[in-house]
């Protein structure tokens, strides 16, 4: 059953947000009413990295968390074992049974970054920074979401984040990171079980 994320689009822009054609006010208010119930979210993702520079690819796979509110997990199971978990206040990489915390209040470009996956996932268009803009477009039978830093904000780590959204489930299928760099990074997602047992002590290292 493919609901993935449904929803954590939850309050995805608040009525104040919603302007625009009517499909994109339905849209809006449909994955609101979808959303209202999920408080947790677990699945499968695959994660594919392309470094320009290269003109190669790495692909990665693993199982998601999410926990309401601000609390992400994503562990990796191959091509190695590795965890990245966020909080409301600080973000850390746990690798060869190492971890490195960094504190989301003293980094504005980690702080952004965290705030704007809480945003994609989590759903509160209001949790995204003030120097961030959404636009909603539907394409190739799907809904699209682009969140992009204004030109005066130059510590966001992202030129662009899309967002792809099923118009049958509003189950979230693709989230798409640009960095300045002009590298990116293609998370698809499947598998997804809504509302199960998910502890705060995984988010908790």
């Amino acid at each position: 059953m493919n609901k993935f994320l449904t929803i954590y689009l939850s309050l995805l822009l608040p009525f104040g947000f919603i302007y625009g054609s009517s499909p994109e006010k339905e849209f809006f208010l449909a994955l609101a009413e979808h959303s209202k119930s999920v408080s947790t979210v677990s699945g499968n993702f695959v994660q594919k990295k392309f470094i320009t520079i290269l003109n190669d690819s790495v692909e990665s796979k693993g199982l998601f968390y999410y926990k309401r509110a601000g609390n992400m997990r994503f562990d990796y199971t191959s091509p190695k074992e590795m965890s990245i978990v966020i909080t409301p206040l600080r973000l850390y990489i746990v690798s060869a049974g190492k971890t490195n915390t960094f504190s989301l209040e003293s980094q504005k470009g980690l702080s952004d970054l965290a705030a704007v996956m809480e945003a994609c996932i989590g759903g509160n268009i209001k949790s995204i920074p003030a120097g961030y803009s959404v636009s909603y477009s539907f394409r190739e039978k799907r809904h699209r979401l682009e969140i992009t830093p204004n030109r005066v904000n130059t510590q966001s780590p992202y030129l662009k984040i899309e967002m792809v959204i099923n118009p049958s489930n509003f189950s979230l299928e693709q989230l798409t990171l640009l960095e300045r760099s002009k590298d990116y990074t293609i998370y698809r997602f499947s598998g997804a079980i809504v509302n199960p047992s998910v502890s705060l002590s995984m988010f908790q290292l």
